[in-house]
């Protein structure tokens, strides 16, 4: 009995957060969609890859699975297939990390925050990296051209927190802008991502 209570207490505080998580601070439903203009960080770097088909297109790997003679070439293309997409996979590990990393110096430097959006931010980068494990683990098992869906996922999430990781930045002043940013770059510069 205890253990449904906790159960159904976890389910309505993950809606309640999933609830935050969907809002801007305004109230409104936020939805991204491949037309909107994607603003950038400095030090995010694995979602501004070319198109998902470039990685993990399965054109070549068809190909090769209709030639028996090239049995050796098609092991060793899905084998540096999924090394490549594992990389890319750990790098958008990196990029939320680089993306919280961001968010505190925002709030370091003053920059206002509401409780919604470091509720939001927080469950978007839990979300998006447990997420990356999983995928992580199913493309080391599975291989890398059967989760297409779930790779573009992955991406998205990282899209969605690095969106939503800057809107502090785009409610100061320009010239306080452009010093955060410089600040920002030197951190970077001085190893920040890797410390």
């Amino acid at each position: 009995m205890v253990g449904i209570i906790i159960t159904f207490l976890v389910a309505v505080l993950g809606l309640c957060l999933l609830v935050v998580f969907s809002l801007r601070h305004d109230g409104t439903d936020k939805h991204l969609n491949d037309n909107q203009a994607y603003v950038s960080i400095v030090g995010v770097s694995a979602v501004l890859l070319p198109p998902l088909d470039a990685i993990v297109g399965n054109d070549d790997y068809r190909k090769l699975r209709t030639r028996p003679e090239l049995k050796s070439v098609r092991q060793m293309f899905w084998r540096d297939r999924r090394r490549i997409v594992l990389l890319w996979l750990g790098e958008l590990q990196k990029d939320v990390h680089t993306l919280w990393k961001f968010r505190r110096f925002l709030a370091r430097n003053g920059l206002l925050v509401t409780f919604r959006e470091e509720a939001g931010v927080v469950f978007a980068a839990l979300l998006a990296l447990l997420f990356l494990k999983v995928v992580r683990v199913a493309v080391f098992i599975f291989g890398p051209f059967v989760l297409h869906g779930a790779l573009g996922n992955a991406r998205l999430l990282v899209e969605r927190l690095s969106t939503w990781g800057i809107a502090p930045l785009a409610r100061v002043p320009a010239a306080r802008k452009a010093e955060i940013e410089q600040e920002w770059q030197q951190l970077l510069a001085m190893g920040i991502r890797t410390g």
